[in-house]
């Protein structure tokens, strides 16, 4: 089925009662926790919060709210007109099982209940399909309807609701006995030819107790996406140089952890930079790696430092990959030049690089450390190396705690265990020259190297990033070895650059994917080149659960396999005309693109998925991929193309912004691709006058983006909830999220408000007291202006010369009546 749309997506469905009084110690013990479904009885699932409890079947939703009186109300909505007898299903399973031990009779506990993300009925009715989902503590829901499928078939009746009504922001309030329920507006656009068209979206009133839906013209045989926003941004850094180079989100509690690398001695004024009681709280010099966790309220946009740490010796350190487990350790490697680089419970507890005499510093080891979830203490944390230079690039978990980490190795005698696939360096041992991959497995609490293995040819080789997912575990990087190992290749990539030559200044991207299944003996399942005659890296990897591998990096092949000739907004092949480039490792290319690649496994080989190619004239890298439990893929990286492809018009997340100030600058980019890369779910860019790189991403359940790196932008875009809205040093670590969440738009909220005692004045009413309008901006300091007219459809519009009031986030105006029926726009010069 061709989905027509994904209308009234992102409405949140019964979020509260008003009044109710929720006690303090129920939100902290709550209001974090995401929503799951459990399985009932048969065609039943359910799902709770702090004060709800929702019962949803294929006929529709019953949900029961209550105060903390004890009062509770409940409703029924009842999809008029649907098939009873639809199949609904849990989707997106999860591990956590629900137990209920109620009395003293184990023959009536309830054990091991299924739980999942979304809950999905298919053709509700015909030609549409029903998701719920959770965001945060609200039930939410998507109608995905097929091409020609008219939403007005849609009814939703509340039974056993007192009346329902729709508000001047457009959002169905249902009353019941015992307070009101509020569901949000529907809003909906398309993306046609690369560029945003809105399409009006409104409730419809039926009767008493029932809605539909109404939407304005748009075309029947275009995609209905939704408008992601910049939900948050913040600066995080210190008087000095600040760079976050991996993310991770806790399943757990929706925790972020960023990790990097920082030479900043404190906060703005005196305020240290690492938090009391952390593992490591004063700066060692020469630059330290560091830590920091962040809760998250229950809006999912409010964030909070709960620690910081520095971790590293007295020379140069930094941590380069991250991972979280369900407990809230943080799992993270990179490199160290430090003799002093603090262990414990060390499988290496010396580091394995020898001295430099001519520049009296150590060479560089590799590190993995695991910290404690308060960051104050370490689990354990060793040095992974040899007697030549080591770092780590990636690091990953499987479900019973193992990590997994790879990154490169100069050293003939890096540990590797007795099983390992490739036990020797395949290249000569020459300094800066030849290096090869290596993949290690640390067991939990680093008692035992499990495994550890080279991997490459007779060239340079590094593995960049590394994933486990469902027993097999996914490694890419990049080779310039014409004999680098390749099992089972993806048909017409068995060679290096086709076959042409070019080597080190022409590598190619590398995919290797491993068995996990024998715990101590990682097995090749396949190992593939990726690329094509000229420049390609892989530098992020991400796996589903089907075992397909979603890899992104650079390119400058004109012959990289590019299959996404017919997503909006994008266009088949490379994006710039001048193809020569230079070394990624010593400095920027000249012209690249972004690429994203699934690769799938078919029992034999693996085969390209899908391929796509992204991005303008000049130098575009993707640094890091995530992928959601619907198989959207997100990635993140870096553009100094003024034509980078971008389908968002409003708001901070945009077109690229620095072309109006440098050219040469570098903006952070994040592009979604739906699954099986059908069309863009969006893309846009974040940045200000100075360069601005995205290195990493993660992505939660809900579609939520959270995205690191570097800015040197003193006007990079923050949001009003910053937990830092200024740059400290010379360059700063940034966290954002890209949330795929509906906000007003300018010249669309345009409300009547209550003045004056409750009297207000809309087009038709009769005179009152006064005109109340208000109305939201984003961005906030984009300038438009009030207009009125006698006549809708007229172009007859007066400026009106009043100042408008700002007020959390809303502009207000008040105007004396008139006789006779005013129209208002907001218009911009």
């Amino acid at each position: 089925m061709n989905p027509l749309c994904k209308i009234i997506s992102g409405t949140g469905l019964l979020v509260a009662l008003i009044g109710a009084n929720v006690s303090a110690q129920s939100l902290a013990s709550l209001s974090n926790l995401p929503l799951w479904f459990e399985t009932g009885a048969a065609g039943k699932f359910t799902a709770h919060t702090s004060g709800s409890e929702f019962a949803i079947t294929s006929a529709g939703t019953e949900f029961t709210l209550t105060k903390t009186s004890g009062e509770a109300a409940g409703c029924r909505l009842e999809l008029v007109g649907a098939d009873a007898a639809a199949k609904i299903s849990g989707v997106q399973p999860l591990t956590g099982k629900v137990n209920y031990l109620h009395g003293n009779n184990p023959d009536q506990w309830q054990t091991s209940i299924a739980t999942f993300g979304q809950v999905r009925v298919d053709q509700i009715y015909p030609g549409i399909n029903l998701v719920y989902y959770g965001n945060q503590q609200k039930l939410e829901y998507d109608f995905d309807l097929a091409a020609g499928i008219n939403p007005a078939v849609i009814g939703l009746r509340f039974t056993g609701a007192e009346k329902i009504s729709v508000n001047p922001q457009g959002e169905l309030v249902i009353r019941l006995h015992a307070g009101e329920v509020i569901q949000h507006a529907p809003v909906a656009y398309q993306i046609i030819d690369g560029k945003r068209q809105e399409v009006a979206a409104s409730y419809q009133l039926v009767d008493a107790h029932t809605a539909a839906f109404s939407l304005g013209n748009y075309d029947r045989n275009e995609p209905l996406v939704i408008d992601p926003v910049l939900s948050y941004s913040s600066y995080f850094g210190g008087n000095n140089n600040d760079i976050g180079w991996a993310i991770a989100v806790s399943t757990n509690d929706g925790s972020i952890y960023v990790a990097g690398q920082t030479f900043s001695t404190k906060f703005k004024g005196s305020a240290p930079l690492a938090t009391l009681g952390a593992f490591e709280t004063k700066y060692n010099g020469a630059g330290d790696a560091f830590i920091a966790r962040f809760d998250v309220d229950g809006t999912g946009t409010n964030l909070s430092l709960h620690y910081a740490t520095y971790l590293g010796g007295s020379a140069d350190d930094g941590a380069l990959g991250l991972a979280v487990d369900n407990a809230g350790d943080a799992f993270v490697t990179g490199f160290t030049v430090s003799p002093n680089f603090p262990t414990a419970h060390a499988l290496f507890n010396k580091i394995g690089g020898k001295l430099d005499l001519n520049t009296k510093q150590y060479l560089v080891d590799a590190f993995v450390t695991e910290l404690n979830p308060a960051g104050s203490g370490l689990v354990y944390s060793t040095y992974l190396g040899g007697s030549s230079m080591d770092a780590a690039y990636g690091i990953t978990l499987d479900d019973a705690g193992d990590a997994y980490v790879t990154g490169y190795s100069y050293s003939t005698n890096f540990p590797v265990t007795a099983n390992a696939v490739q036990p020797r360096p395949a290249c000569a041992p020459s300094l800066y020259i030849n290096a090869n991959a290596f993949v290690a497995e640390i067991s939990p609490l680093g008692t035992n190297l499990n495994y550890s293995t080279y991997w490459g040819g007779t060239n340079f080789d590094e593995g960049h990033a590394i994933t486990w997912n469902n027993g097999k575990l996914f490694v890419a990087g990049r080779t310039s070895s014409t004999n680098f190992p390749n099992t089972n290749a993806i048909a017409g990539f068995d060679r290096l650059n086709h076959g042409t030559k070019g080597y080190l200044t022409k590598p190619d991207a590398f995919i290797t994917a491993f068995d996990t299944t024998i715990i101590t003996n990682l097995m090749v399942e396949y190992s593939t080149f990726l690329g094509g005659s000229n420049y390609d890296e892989a530098t992020g990897i991400a796996a589903d659960a089907n075992g397909s591998a979603y890899v992104c990096g650079a390119t400058s092949s004109t012959d990289f396999p590019d299959t996404a000739t017919n997503v909006p907004g994008l266009t088949s092949g490379l994006h710039f005309t001048n193809k020569s480039v230079v070394n990624l490792i010593f400095t920027n290319a000249i012209a690249t693109n972004g690429f994203l690649t699934r690769i799938d496994w078919n029992g034999t080989n693996p085969v390209i998925g899908y391929s796509a190619l992204f991005g303008g004239k000049a130098v575009d890298i993707a640094n890091g991929v995530a992928v959601d439990p619907s198989g959207n893929a997100y990635v993140v990286g870096f553009t100094r193309s003024l034509d980078f492809p971008t389908n968002n018009t409003y708001g901070s997340f945009a077109k690229k912004s620095s072309s109006f100030f440098n050219t040469n600058n570098a903006d952070v980019f994040v592009i979604a691709f739906s699954a099986n890369c059908t069309n863009l779910l969006y893309s846009g860019c974040l940045g200000g006058k100075g360069d601005d790189v995205g290195n990493a991403i993660a992505v939660d359940s809900a579609g939520n983006a959270y995205i690191t790196g570097r800015t040197t932008s003193a006007n990079f875009p923050t949001t009003t909830n910053a937990l830092q809205s200024f740059r400290n040093g010379t360059n700063d670590m940034f966290i954002a999220i890209i949330s795929p969440t509906i906000s007003p738009l300018p010249g669309l909220v345009l409300a009547p408000e209550n003045i004056s005692a409750g009297h207000s004045k809309v087009a038709g009413s009769s005179p009152a007291q006064g005109i109340g309008l208000k109305w939201q901006m984003f961005p906030a300091n984009v300038k438009y202006g009030l207009e009125s007219s006698a006549d809708l459809t007229g172009s007859n519009w007066h400026a009106i010369a009043a100042s408008p009031t700002y007020t959390n986030g809303w502009y207000h105006v008040t105007l004396p009546t008139t006789n006779g029926v005013q129209f208002f726009r907001l218009h911009r010069p």
